[in-house]
């Protein structure tokens, strides 16, 4: 009898041995390998977790095999969704209650909510939007993600549901007040963004970019002088503009936002669907309030549409207003001059 508690004893200690080892290789500790006997037991709950992982994978990839994204989704029951942690109003990770907020963070629920799963939330930059989408470690990104032609060769995206316009943010005391005042001087840039792109396009100033992980670390980095201005789209830069930075005076280059998923996707449709719906039952616009966003472009004025419309019209009837008076000035000479003729006559 003794012998058996004694056994039993040795077998709990092994056990706990065994799951420290595998706590200490999950978290990935650098410490000493564990015994031969630790390690055999270790090894064969981890051959069971990876079994239990493939069965699930494997449920999923039935699921896809079928030919639908939407199903696999279902099949799993949560949505993984990428968003940005530090684009506030879009896509921000509140340190104080660790959730995401934001336009883009509440469209993920609202996804999740029609798909009738949970919504993972995964932090994206600019430059791991579109491989996060390749991977498949993400389903799909809202993210600031600007619909460009470049982009679409590669991804779907939904109907914009924001249109934003880029800008450039500088110290108040700089001096700087338009995009060309840069020549020779620092822009820092979100890296894979657009910006350098865009102002290229406008001006022939000299400038250095400057890229960085994120907005956040762009802010600082003007915030200490070694760049003198910070380019992002303007909404971005709303909630960076302090007491001692402001905007430089030049907007530029409309910056469509859409959803992004994998090219061919059945989950492209859908989503866009639910877009197209909630830009049209005014969902979307009270997002857009809820999360304080100030819409930084606009459509061109209809007053100006107008005047440009009547100016056009304006040039083109000129001529023919010149012709039909001229015409009528004729007229009205060869009738003043005969009425004259025949009154001498007579």
């Amino acid at each position: 009898m003794k012998k058996t508690k004694w056994m039993k004893k040795m077998g709990v200690m092994t056990l706990a041995m065994a799951m420290a080892a595998g706590m200490l290789t999950g978290c990935g500790s650098s410490s000493e390998p564990a015994a031969d006997s630790a390690a055999d037991d270790s090894s064969a709950a981890t051959d069971a977790a990876a079994d239990e992982a493939t069965d699930e994978s494997a449920d999923i990839s039935d699921a896809s095999d079928e030919g639908s994204a939407v199903e696999a989704i279902k099949a799993r029951g949560v949505l993984h969704y990428g968003t940005e942690d530090s684009a506030l109003g879009f896509g921000y990770l509140n340190p104080e209650t660790n959730e995401y907020e934001g336009l883009e963070a509440d469209l993920g629920r609202l996804i999740a909510q029609e798909l009738g799963v949970d919504v993972e939330f995964t932090t994206v930059v600019t430059n791991t939007r579109g491989p996060l989408i390749d991977s498949g470690d993400v389903d799909m990104v809202a993210a600031t993600f600007t619909i460009t032609d470049e982009r679409k060769q590669s991804y779907d995206f939904t109907e914009p549901y924001y249109v934003d316009a880029q800008s450039v943010i500088v110290n108040k005391d700089s001096g700087l007040k338009t995009i060309d005042d840069f020549d020779g001087k620092k822009i820092a840039m979100s890296a894979g963004g657009t910006e350098k792109d865009s102002i290229s396009a406008i001006t022939d100033a000299n400038i250095e970019f400057v890229e960085f992980a994120d907005f956040s670390e762009a802010k600082l980095a003007l915030t200490a002088g070694t760049v003198d201005g910070f380019a992002a789209d303007s909404s971005i830069l709303q909630s960076y503009v302090d007491d001692d930075t402001e905007f430089i005076e030049t907007k530029f280059s409309p910056q469509p936002y859409g959803i992004a998923t994998k090219k061919g996707s059945d989950l492209s449709a859908y989503v866009n669907d639910l877009v197209q719906k909630w830009l049209e039952d005014g969902t979307i616009d009270g997002l857009i309030e809820k999360n304080g966003i100030q819409p930084s472009y606009e459509e061109p004025a209809a007053e100006a549409t107008d005047a440009a419309t009547d100016a056009a019209t304006a040039e083109a009837t000129d001529p023919a207003t010149d012709e039909a008076t001229d015409e009528a000035t004729d007229e009205a000479t060869d009738e003043a001059t005969d009425a004259a003729t025949d009154e001498a006559a007579e």
